[in-house]
């Protein structure tokens, strides 16, 4: 990788990661970094890609909020309002009780 330029970026949810870097083990051998991200994927992804993908499209739909911040809020997966405002603090807007209540009950859904 050294010495390559990015050609893109765009934010994925760690379900992807995970669904990536085992199409990845399938064709040869993970490097080192790639069995790192692995494993972390392993212990944090707590959703599959398509569950992940309609709390995502569901968190989209609400004002202020893009898909990075949904796609933050599917890896997460806050329990408490604290936890939602902990995540969003370093942003440029703050959201209402009633917006972290809303962002609360989606995620919710989708805990288990």
């Amino acid at each position: 990788m050294i010495g390559k330029r990015v050609l893109s970026q765009e934010p994925v949810t760690l379900a992807e990661v995970k669904e990536l870097t085992e199409a990845r083990q399938k064709e040869g051998e993970l490097t080192y970094e790639q069995t790192l991200t692995m494993d972390y994927c392993n212990k944090f992804a707590k959703l599959d890609k398509k569950k992940a993908e309609k709390l995502i499209t569901e968190v989209e739909g609400l004002e202020k909020l893009s898909r990075r911040h949904a796609i933050s809020l599917s890896d997460l997966l806050p329990s408490n309002a604290d936890e939602i405002k902990l995540l969003f603090s370093k942003e440029h807007f703050v959201l209402s009780d009633e917006e972290i209540s809303k962002l609360l009950d989606i995620v919710g859904k989708y805990r288990g």
